[in-house]
């Protein structure tokens, strides 16, 4: 079976290392870091230099249905994984949380701090975003209706987030990370790894993951701008 680094037997670089291995390695270099980083940098100061109009809306109309669509087809694969109910017992049964192959009880106030973090940053409260994209509505736009759509798609998106990561470590890799870096970099490695299809269905993930990072920090730059 061939994983996530290895499609058509290319390898991309990994010299035989797994997922954690690869992470690891990359954290320890520090000037891949950076050169990474400037050109992440740099692609976000192209796509707001291009204007509202030209860039931001551009990469977005393409971008958000692109993302939903990949989205729902890695939450089909996923979900479809046998074992991937321990996922969505975790994700939806209150009070249900597995460590270890141990079922314990979630703490209420540990959850309620953490879905309280959890909104302040997906809805980027505090940073100046909401104003800055609020400057560039036209004044017939109905302020209400657009604060609800907003909530609702935040929360939508990030239920099939969930639905998307979650089942399929609970079925591929029980024993992974559940948060973190190390969740995105090692755990789902290790799922596509052991998925059939993993290294396409692994690329189209973390296709995602680059565009859901760079819709961000577009909004964190226009913020400045």
């Amino acid at each position: 079976m061939l994983n996530v680094g290895d499609l058509f037997g290319a390898s991309f670089g990994s010299n035989g290392l797994d997922g954690a291995g690869v992470f690891g390695a990359f954290m320890g270099n520090q000037m891949e870091a950076v050169i990474y980083g400037l050109i992440f940098v740099l692609l976000t100061m192209i796509i707001v230099m291009g204007g509202i109009g030209g860039g931001i809306e551009k990469v977005c109309s393409v971008g958000m249905p692109a993302l939903f669509i990949i989205l729902l087809i890695c939450i089909i694969r996923a979900c479809t994984l046998p074992g991937a109910v321990d996922g969505l017992k975790y994700m939806f049964v209150p009070g249900w949380a597995l460590e270890n192959g141990v079922i314990k009880k979630a703490d209420f106030l540990s959850v309620l701090s953490t879905a309280g973090g959890q909104m302040f940053f997906s809805l980027s409260l505090g940073m100046g975003a909401m104003i800055t994209y609020g400057s560039y509505l036209h004044k017939k736009e109905n302020i209400e209706k657009n604060a609800l759509l907003i909530v609702i798609m935040d929360t939508l998106v990030a239920l099939m987030a969930g639905l998307c990561v979650i089942p399929g470590r609970f079925a591929l890799d029980p024993t992974g990370a559940l948060g973190g870096p190390s969740l995105l970099f090692v755990t789902m490695q290790n799922v596509f790894h052991k998925m059939p299809l993993g290294a396409l269905f692994g690329i189209l993930f973390y296709l995602l993951v680059v565009f859901a990072a760079i819709s961000s920090s577009i909004s964190l730059l226009e913020v400045i701008v």
